[in-house]
Formats: structure tokens, C-alpha cells, sequence
């Protein structure tokens, strides 16, 4: 159905741990599967100890950069997927995450795949997989910027903190011009999954950026949960309650508007009236 990009903010973490809530309350159609790949370029955050121990050190991203040909990352990609297995739900069996970098050294070697895996997200997104694209802080920008180009939702994670919207207005600019660009699908797949942290709610998140011209929707709110949050981030126990708790809840009311808002745009992407405006705008350059 989808391929979704994650960006975050400086000074404002919570990316990863929201991407990961994502992953384990993704509604799983029709037999599809999920994948969550951690495409950040300074570093992957899921470590080896996370998801109580179910990543292993061994795999992750770091091992596709020797696959410049697109058969060979193809080949490459699949060994290097974890799924999050467990034998009380069986459906996480088809939750798979790609684990990141290991340091931000190795994002150079990437710099000729990234556009594959790009094509590659869109390839096995039209054959039963859905994606999920942590891109980090910075990973929307630069080489590894194909992958928000790309992407049928741009989400940009914050905090209703003064210090976040801050920190947004100027992202969220570079965003919109980045996808409004010859390369871009559009700045209509931007979107919030705002972080209920600080004295600013959804609504009057939306009408700041209103006033400064870089309307933005907030698609979808996440409870401040630190505690909860640590289960996904950094390996805490789950607890029988984890999944029925605040944050999962919240988690799985997001995946709604989230597809919701994918379905409606690709509705209006494939539409003529946008295909002869497409048609006409590249006729002009």
C-alpha cells in the first residue's frame, strides 16, 4: 500500500521509537508484510540489546554497500532482515526491520545505493510489502534524500515544545521546497506525528505553520511516554500491558489517517486532470 518516510528535528529524538510503534501496530492486510528500515545516515539507533535482544549485531544496512548492481542489492537485502518474531503472536512474523549504520562513516559507502533502495522500496511495496523509512534528523537531505523524494508520506516527528516547532518551521520549509522540486512528488505528501510533549496542541501546531506559509497537517498524535517508549528504544521489558498501553493505542489510531491520507493522495496522483498538469509542467521546462 505504502511507503513511508520518518524525519526528525534537531534536538528533538523520538523518530525511531515513534517509527517502531509504528511497526508493531501496523494493521497487516491481506497477507501483506511490513518492513522497517532504518535509513538514517549518522547512525542506526536500534541497537543490538533493543526489542528485548531480538536484533542481531550481524545484519542491517551497513552490509548493502558492496551491492552497487540492483540484482545484487536485491539478492543482498532480503538476508539482512529481522523479523520480530515471537511465538504467542505469529503475526509479527511479517514485521521485518532492516537495522542502520553502525556509525556515520559508513554513509559514504551508501552514496551509490540509496537510489536502489528507493526502487527497491517501490518494488516489493507493489508486491505485498509495506515500508517504513526511518530517515533520521538529517537523512531527508543529501544522497540519501531519494528516499523522502520518493516516499508516499513524508511524516516530520515532533514535540509541541516551543524549542520543536521552532526547529520545524525552518525543516518543514526545506521539506516543501525540496519536494515542490523538479525531483519531488510533492509537498502534498508531507505530514506531522506530533509528540504530545509541551504546551502546544495539534490545532494550534497547525495554524503557526499556517501563518507562515508552510501549512502543514498534523496526521496523527502520540502520548509522551518515556517509559513506554523505552520498550521500543532501548530494550526495556514489555510488560503484559505494553500493547493495550497508551502509546501502542495511540499507535494503532495513527496507522488510520496515515493510510488514509496515502490512499487519497495516490487517488489524486493517478487522476488525469493531475496527469495533463504533469504532462504540461514538464512540456514547459
Amino acid at each position: 500500500m505504502a511507503v513511508i518516510s520518518l524525519v526528525g528535528l534537531p534536538g528533538a529524538p523520538g523518530v525511531t521509537s515513534s517509527a517502531l510503534a509504528l511497526l508493531r501496530a501496523w494493521p497487516l492486510d491481506d497477507g501483506r508484510r511490513l518492513v522497517l528500515a532504518e535509513c538514517d545516515p549518522d547512525g542506526g539507533s536500534v541497537l543490538s540489546g533493543a526489542l528485548e535482544g531480538r536484533v542481531e549485531a550481524d545484519r542491517g544496512l551497513r552490509n548493502l554497500t558492496e551491492s552497487s548492481r540492483t540484482q545484487e542489492l536485491v539478492q543482498a537485502f532480503w538476508p539482512q532482515l529481522i523479523a520480530l518474531e515471537n511465538d504467542e503472536r505469529r503475526s509479527e512474523r511479517n514485521r521485518l526491520l532492516l537495522p542502520g549504520l553502525t556509525s556515520m562513516s559508513q554513509a559514504a559507502s551508501l552514496a551509490p545505493v540509496w537510489g536502489q533502495l528507493g526502487d527497491l522500496f517501490a518494488g516489493i511495496e507493489a508486491h505485498g510489502h509495506d515500508v517504513l523509512v526511518d530517515l533520521g534528523r538529517s537523512g531527508a537531505f543529501g544522497p540519501s534524500g531519494v528516499l523522502a523524494l520518493r516516499a508516499d508520506a513524508v511524516l516530520v516527528v515532533m514535540r509541541g515544545t516551543v524549542r520543536s516547532l521552532h526547529f520545524a518551521q525552518s525543516r518543514i520549509a526545506q521539506l516543501r521546497a525540496l519536494l515542490d522540486g523538479e525531483h519531488g512528488r510533492g509537498s502534498g505528501s508531507l505530514g506531522i506525528v506530533l509528540i504530545k510533549q509541551g504546551p502546544y496542541s495539534a490545532r494550534e501546531v497547525e495554524a503557526e505553520l499556517d501563518r507562515r506559509g508552510i501549512g502543514t497537517p498534523v496526521l496523527a498524535t502520540l502520548p509522551y511516554r518515556p517509559e513506554e517508549a523505552a520498550v521500543l528504544s532501548d530494550g526495556a521489558p514489555e510488560g503484559r500491558g505494553f500493547l493495550q498501553g497508551k502509546l501502542m493505542s495511540a499507535a494503532r489510531d495513527a496507522t488510520t489517517p496515515i493510510r488514509q491520507r496515502v490512499v487519497a493522495r495516490r487517488a489524486r496522483l493517478a487522476s488525469p486532470l493531475h496527469q495533463r498538469l504533469m504532462r504540461g509542467a514538464t512540456g514547459a521546462r
